[in-house]
């Protein structure tokens, strides 16, 4: 509860600041076409991060470190720490080199071929400076483990709040700076993901972490990591994916608000999602693991079922609200400047068909939780696989139905359907797992026994009755 409540209180503070971020770029640059390559030049730098770092890292270290520092002592477990650190420095050194090659050909021919060529050449300028992003993030998501790990929550929720300062800044350089323009924005996502990982070093440091540079891919306990993080990272990758894809149809309808519209859209819908779905996943995740590592079965069921089911309780409301108040909300916030009557209508529509998506969303960050704690990656992988198939044909099927200015509408609802069956899935999978642990859990055979004792004890003096006659 309170590292839910810390993570809840900081993503609120970061999503409040990034509404007002969002609020001065939207002021400043609206729906065009420098907003559009913006957005746009974000997909390749958060797919690669999300492939080799992200939260899938955070996922498979945390069970491996607890299970290291209670079996072999924390001498082991910093080792084990200072590899994986090691691996990811290298590895998104080269994912940072391999972006910069192909971003040409990833932005004219996969993400947005239906754009104009300088709105193309303007995107592959700026993926080429986001994609210094995933290097910076990959390290300060090693340091996010270690202190979620040890349950600090604090900086690292800090650090969320953080991030939106180093943008904020950029807009303003572009305010007061003339000819920086969308350069500005872009340079600032730089210094926002290089102040979050500043702000954790402090929390580092009173862990009394023990780095050392070792390479040795024949650890045991990095290659749990591994494989834990490779389907984990695989099925993280395939959600990014769908991005990618989304935005490749958006690139192609009629009305050129509707990649910057859906983006506004997307952040209104991610403020309940993190703080439902995201705060209390991360937060649950640590004692999910710690329970099954202790082989609790039977806890870890009643509580993944608690929070499951308090959590869903809380998104229903908050899905009506947004579909609700959002008109009201987007033209409070947003129609200033160049953000006109046209976008905020855009805007509103896609909105309504995120707030369908919401219930699904939350549902599906807060069950995957329950199969890593298990160590088992592969089913999220493989649930994520399916839902981006179920997107991808959706975004087909509804394409044939819904045209003009509402086809903006076909994108969310693709989301809404795919996230929906994806959490259906997965609870029934969760529970079925976890219904067949149970018969392992340490807790029940203790109860087993004293059963099986206390049978025998009422037996006893009827046997020796039986005897004495």
């Amino acid at each position: 509860m309170e590292g839910a409540f810390l993570l809840m209180l900081a993503l609120m503070t970061s999503r409040v600041l990034g509404v007002v971020r969002q609020v001065i770029f939207n002021s400043f640059f609206g729906v065009g076409a420098d907003a559009n390559a913006y957005y746009a030049a974000a997909r390749l730098p958060d797919t690669l991060y999300n492939l080799i770092a992200g939260g899938a890292l955070i996922h498979a270290f945390i069970p491996v470190f607890l299970a290291y520092e209670k079996e072999k002592g924390e001498r082991e477990a910093w080792r084990l720490t200072s590899l994986v650190f090691n691996l990811v420095l290298v590895s998104m050194t080269v994912v940072l080199l391999l972006g910069e090659f192909i971003a040409p050909t990833f932005v004219n021919t996969i993400l947005i071929p239906g754009y104009t060529p300088a709105e193309r050449d303007l995107t592959t300028t700026l993926t080429r400076i986001m994609l210094f992003q995933p290097l910076i993030l990959g390290l300060g998501t090693v340091i996010t483990a270690i202190l979620n790990s040890r349950r600090q929550f604090l900086l690292p929720a800090v650090s969320l709040a953080v991030y939106n300062v180093g943008l904020i800044g950029g807009l303003l350089v572009a305010k007061w700076v003339p000819g920086v323009g969308i350069y500005g924005p872009t340079y600032g996502t730089l210094v926002a993901v290089l102040l979050q990982l500043v702000v954790q070093l402090p929390g580092l440091f009173k862990q009394n972490v023990r780095y050392s540079f070792v390479w040795d891919f024949r650890h045991p306990g990095l290659r749990q990591v591994l494989i834990l993080l490779l389907p984990n990272a695989l099925a993280i990758s395939v959600a990014y994916i769908g991005n990618i894809v989304d935005t490749h149809f958006t690139s192609y309808l009629p009305d050129s608000a509707s990649l910057a519209a859906l983006h506004n859209a997307e952040m209104l819908q991610a403020l309940p999602v993190a703080l439902i779905g995201q705060a209390v996943g991360q937060s649950l995740l640590p004692h999910l693991a710690a329970q099954a590592v202790a082989g609790r079965y039977v806890r870890m069921r009643q509580m993944a079922l608690k929070v499951i089911g308090v959590s869903m309780a809380l998104t229903i409301p908050a899905a009506l609200l947004l579909a609700l108040f959002g008109k009201p909300t987007i033209h409070l916030l947003f129609e200033h400047g160049a953000f006109d009557a046209h976008a905020s209508d855009v805007t509103n529509l896609a909105l309504l068909g995120y707030a369908c998506a919401l219930p699904g969303l939350a549902a599906g960050n807060l069950l995957s939780g329950g199969f890593f704690a298990l160590k088992d990656a592969w089913t999220p992988f493989a649930t994520n696989t399916y839902a981006l198939v179920v997107r991808w044909g959706m975004l087909y099927f509804l394409f044939q139905f819904i045209h003009g200015t509402e086809a903006i509408l076909v994108v969310p609802l693709a989301l809404a359907i795919s996230a929906g069956s994806e959490s259906i899935v997965m609870a029934f999978l969760l529970l079925f797992r976890l219904r067949r642990y149970i018969k392992r859990d340490e807790g029940m055979k203790r109860l087993e026994q004293r059963r099986r004792y206390q049978k025998a004890r009422k037996q006893l003096p009827i046997q020796l009755s039986s005897n004495h006659e």
